[in-house]
């Protein structure tokens, strides 16, 4: 496991201490919309370190090692989730930070759950996709949606200013979360986390005979 956690870690760990700084970019940033720009960047960082780990998935040492798909698979997920757990928890410090008035504090909040939750999604699904098509084919669909999503959001902040919304408060889904109970919010988050390892447990890589084998 720990050949797999130094294979893996290192994309993960870098983009954990890069979302920190866009954490810390949106408290400083004078612009008020800027409390949920970490939600709307966290699906890129996950992107982004799973485009750069997978890169690496034809090295031969995992060929000789008595390594089976199910732990490999275990690692990818669990440095996902983790990586989503320190952004959510980097996102919650911030949004505490900023001193925003409390119900507009609970919104945010409510809206990086969401994030972290849509991400989780978005890690399984990868790695599902990888699973069935491979490297080779998938890694366009991980890159381009890196890439997609990141001008996206890029296009979207600068649209919310030249549409004149100036106060957070006219950031879209806003309304919503504000009528939404944070217990709906809290269950969506605990039932996205059991799914996401109820995918791990009974997903189509449960063999547990070696790779070299």
């Amino acid at each position: 496991m720990s050949t797999l956690l130094r294979k893996y870690g290192l994309f993960y760990l870098a983009h954990s201490v890069t979302f920190f700084f866009l954490c810390a970019y949106s408290l400083v940033a004078e612009a008020p919309n800027f409390p949920f720009l970490p939600a709307v960047f966290l699906p890129i960082y996950l992107c982004a370190s799973v485009a750069l780990s997978e890169r690496e998935t034809g090295d031969p040492l995992l060929g000789v090692l008595p390594i089976t798909p199910r732990e490999i698979m275990t690692v990818k997920f669990h440095l996902a989730f983790a990586l989503v757990a320190v952004c959510w928890i980097n996102m919650t410090v911030f949004t505490l930070l900023q001193g925003l008035p409390e119900s507009l504090a609970s919104s945010v909040h409510k809206m990086n759950l969401l994030a972290a939750v849509w991400t989780l999604a978005l890690a399984a699904g990868l790695q599902l996709g990888l699973h069935y098509f491979g490297w080779s084919d998938f890694r366009k669909v991980i890159v381009g949606l890196t890439v997609l999503t990141g001008l996206f959001s890029i296009a979207f902040f600068i649209g919310l200013a030249e549409s004149g919304r100036d106060h957070v408060g006219g950031f879209p889904l806003m309304p919503a979360l504000e009528n939404t109970p944070a217990g709906v919010v809290g269950l969506v988050g605990i039932a996205g986390v059991v799914a996401y390892y109820v995918l791990l447990r009974k997903g189509p890589w449960r063999s547990r005979q070696p790779l070299a084998a």
